[in-house]
C-alpha cells in the first residue's frame, strides 16, 4: 500500500518509449515521459511564461519548451541556462501496472 502522498495518474501501458504523457493531478500540471525505461514527472509549465513543456521537444534528457526554447533536465527540472532555476520535479513509481506520482515535493 502506498503513503497517501503518492497519487494515481494512469497505467503504464499508457506511456510509450520517449513519450510525454500530460496530466492534471490535485491541481498541479505535471508532465511525465518514459526515457530509456524510466519515468520522470516535471511540472507542465515552463518557468518562464508558463507555456506547456508536453508540446516541447524531447532531445535525451532535455525537454524544450515550445514558446521560447528554453531548456529542462527531466530527471532534475533544471534549467540548463541557470541550474540554481528548476521547474518542480516528482518521483515515480510503478506498481501492479500503474504509475503513481509523490506529490510531496
Amino acid at each position: 500500500m502506498l503513503e497517501a502522498s503518492w497519487v494515481f495518474a494512469f497505467n503504464v501501458n499508457e506511456l510509450a518509449e520517449s513519450e510525454k504523457k500530460a496530466v492534471i493531478i490535485d491541481g498541479e500540471k505535471i508532465v511525465l515521459i518514459k526515457k530509456s525505461g524510466e519515468l520522470f514527472a516535471i511540472s507542465n509549465r515552463c518557468m518562464h511564461m508558463g507555456c506547456p513543456l508536453s508540446k516541447g521537444e524531447l532531445e535525451g534528457y532535455v525537454i524544450k519548451c515550445p514558446c521560447h526554447d528554453w531548456r529542462f533536465d527531466i530527471r532534475s527540472g533544471e534549467f540548463l541556462d541557470a541550474k540554481e532555476l528548476k521547474v518542480a520535479s516528482y518521483e515515480t513509481r510503478i506498481a501492479d501496472g500503474k504509475i503513481y506520482i509523490n506529490m510531496e515535493h
